[in-house]
């Protein structure tokens, strides 16, 4: 062997492995931020429930009497 020749040849080009695993991690993030909005919306959902404007009226009795 010449020393202007390599000694190994690669098969895939480096380049496309690095594509090859940006994608994923460019859909866990995606799929992070979109969670995240999922978890915060379901939290607002969660207030409004709580708060009080959907919950039946209780009719409590007007002459409550204490005795002391």
């Amino acid at each position: 062997m010449s020393a202007a020749s390599p000694s190994h040849t690669h098969l895939v080009p480096s380049s496309l492995l690095v594509s090859l695993a940006a994608t994923p991690c460019l859909v866990a993030i995606v799929a992070i931020q979109s969670a995240g909005e999922l978890l915060e919306q379901l939290g607002v959902m969660s207030e409004e429930i709580f708060r009080g404007d959907r919950l039946p009226v209780l009719h409590l009795p007007l002459d409550i009497t204490i005795d002391t």
